[in-house]
């Protein structure tokens, strides 16, 4: 009796920005490059650059054809279907330099979070993000959209047992830094960020696991001013990794 062959569901991008960089990224195999005639994309001369690459895969479709396969999406005239493996091993960072940094993303769940998160972290230098196994956000297509193309030029590791990763890091002489709102710690612009550092970060709602904060270094909050009392976490995110990013500059 033959095993039946495993089926694999390709992921998809839209847009100028994201399609360049998918395009550009020599780990993903391009499945199809479907493009609107006419429409911005057919116009941009940076994505006919790179669809000469895959002539066999390129597609031009005309406008109401296209329209009505990918109605309701802001495609600005270009949509591609590619594979490709997203997470890489978590590898060894004894040897690495001093402002060395890894996110950790704890209790996340949201896509729309993720993929701006994402897009922030490689904006701000961060050497990679790292997600739980289970019970949490994943790289979906909605993650991979928001983020613009940044999945394919940061790493993005997945760990089965936070806790014990955190012990290795620590091993590996990371400080550990949680985040949370509403809580008695240093404010987050008080902290040194030339270190080789790992930040961990949960969602507004459930927050870091209170075993992951026992593990924690250094615990540092952003305190809110106004009637609502906690931002949004990728708004938190930023602005912690662009005052690591401006400390880092100001050296």
């Amino acid at each position: 009796m033959k095993k039946n062959k495993k089926t694999y569901t390709p992921n998809m991008v839209f847009g100028i920005n994201g399609c360049l960089n998918v395009l550009k990224a020599k780990k993903l195999e391009i499945i199809s490059i479907h493009i609107m005639i006419n429409g911005n994309a057919e116009k941009n001369k940076s994505i006919d650059q790179y669809c000469k690459n895959f002539p066999k895969q390129t597609q031009k479709i005309h406008k109401k054809d296209f329209l009505n396969r990918y109605s309701g999406l802001r495609t600005q005239g270009i949509v591609i279907l590619f594979k490709g493996k997203l997470y890489k091993e978590i590898p060894n960072f004894s040897n690495v330099s001093s402002n060395f940094s890894l996110l950790i993303l704890d209790n996340i769940e949201d896509p729309q979070n993720f993929g701006q998160i994402i897009r922030t972290a490689e904006c701000a230098g961060i050497n990679g993000i790292i997600i739980p196994e289970h019970n949490s956000v994943d790289l979906t297509n909605t993650a991979i959209q928001i983020s613009q193309g940044a999945f394919v030029h940061i790493p993005i590791y997945k760990c089965v047992n936070i806790n014990r990763l955190i012990s290795d890091f620590k091993n590996q002489g990371f400080w550990i830094v949680g985040f949370e709102n509403s809580i008695e710690a240093k404010e987050w612009h008080d902290l040194n960020y030339n270190e080789k550092l790992v930040l961990i970060f949960g969602s507004e709602g459930r927050g870091i696991r209170k075993k992951t904060i026992e593990k924690c270094d250094f615990l540092a909050t952003i305190p809110m001013q106004g009637s609502i009392s906690s931002l949004n976490v990728s708004a938190s995110i930023s602005a912690v990794l662009f005052e690591r990013l401006r400390q880092i500059k100001s050296l």
